[in-house]
């Protein structure tokens, strides 16, 4: 139930507790005996319902004698040690003060729990490398606020004055001078340093005092603007239309060859999708991330995110299209059996330490625990790295 505070209670008026000693015994007597009253009830009022607790009552429930009550009470009350609310009931404002600090921990661990959960969503789905801790959703989220507040500034002013400078910045006022030269399509536009491009005309040389008004030129119509973006006719290529059934194999087949978690299934569709709109068989898709995929395994490297196949799909995509053969390179040296069974031993390490590293988020307890984990699977004692595993199962007279 939330805590109802009295309309008395000022926290920054709370007394602390070390000035109790300079009080009577008496009165130091009396308040114990209504603080150990409150708290075997549970409560920080002296109060039943919405009926308040008479002087004769709280005598009793504190086990003090009514007339001792009578005469300490006006002490404790002008000290602050006990107050009386809006109805006359009796409280402490140490047990309020302490409740509203609990309240506020809870509060406060469940926005970290909170904060907690929407980072592995977002993380499962890609946005965050699998490495990346929450510091780095917390980063992200106050740069778009505009970072730190200024020092001795409130967060609350401090957004205020962002607020107030992104409307300034709105409607700031372009003052320059304007000359009616348009300027010509074959003038390099990207040398701001000559011309500065305003609606169409050119910033070039003083004439005569002109106001521009940035939120009058944002109303202009489209069409009386000379924009850079080629119209859209009807000579445009239309997206195919790709069944769902497809997708979804194409995603699992990409999941797979390119030994990419579970999570990253929604970003793999959307990748993938888009490219078979585009026109992209699904098997040269595939083949180009499953070649990929077997490069980063022979320098010791895993892709954890789907955006880690983007480019190389439009580079296997734009070559299949030129007609360049884009069949694997045949290896010019066969491997030998040490050295099959080594990289097969190695992917399987990289397979174990991703699930640990997934479940502890824990880089160093993962590394500490990695020979326990190791034989418990198997594999080697050794690091997780290729040439450590090469190493590893070299034969003897090979090493010497």
């Amino acid at each position: 139930m939330m805590l109802q505070i009295p309309a008395t209670f000022d926290r920054d008026d709370v007394p602390s507790m070390a000035f109790l000693k300079v009080l009577p015994a008496e009165l130091r007597g009396v308040f114990h005996s209504l603080m150990d009253a409150l708290k075997s009830a549970r409560d920080v009022v002296f109060r039943v319902g919405g009926r308040a607790l008479d002087d004769v009552q709280v005598a009793q429930m504190a086990c003090e004698n009514v007339e001792v009550l009578r005469r300490v009470l006006p002490e404790l009350e002008f000290t602050r040690f006990i107050l009386r609310d809006e109805d006359g009931a009796l409280y402490s404002p140490h047990l309020v003060e302490r409740q509203i600090r609990r309240e506020e921990r809870a509060q406060a661990r469940a926005e970290r729990q909170r904060r907690l959960e929407e980072f592995q969503a977002r993380q499962d789905a890609g946005e965050f490398a699998l490495g990346a801790s929450i510091k780095k959703m917390t980063s992200r989220a106050n740069a778009a606020k505009g970072g730190r507040p200024r020092q001795g500034e409130k967060p609350e002013e401090a957004y205020a004055r962002r607020e107030r400078e992104a409307v300034e910045q709105r409607e700031m006022r372009l003052l320059s001078s304007i000359d009616g030269r348009a300027i010509s399509e074959t003038e390099n536009q990207n040398q701001f340093s000559k011309a500065v491009l305003v609606s169409g005309v050119s910033v070039s040389k003083p004439v005569s005092g002109f106001s521009v008004d940035l939120e009058l030129e944002k109303d202009i119509s489209p069409s009386d603007s000379n924009s850079t973006k080629p119209a859209e006719t009807e000579t445009d290529k239309p997206a195919l239309e790709i069944p769902e059934t497809l997708i979804s194999q194409t995603v699992a087949r990409v999941l797979k060859v390119g030994r990419l978690p579970d999570g990253q299934a929604g970003f793999a569709k959307s990748i993938c999708g888009r490219f078979l709109r585009d026109g992209v068989p699904a098997d040269v898709l595939v083949e180009a991330v499953k070649q990929h995929a077997e490069k980063m395994a022979l320098n010791g490297d895993t892709a954890y995110k789907m955006g880690a196949f983007r480019k190389p799909i439009e580079r296997f995509w734009a070559d299949h299209q030129a007609g360049v053969s884009t069949a694997p390179a045949p290896e010019p040296v066969a491997r030998e059996d040490w050295e099959e069974r080594a990289l097969e031993v190695y992917a399987k390490a990289q397979e174990v330490w991703s699930d640990a590293f997934r479940l502890k988020r824990d880089f160093s307890a993962v590394k500490r625990d990695w020979p326990e984990l190791a034989q418990a699977h198997d594999l080697p004692t050794c690091p997780v790295e290729r040439a450590a595993y090469l190493d590893w199962y070299r034969p003897q007279a090979q090493a010497a």
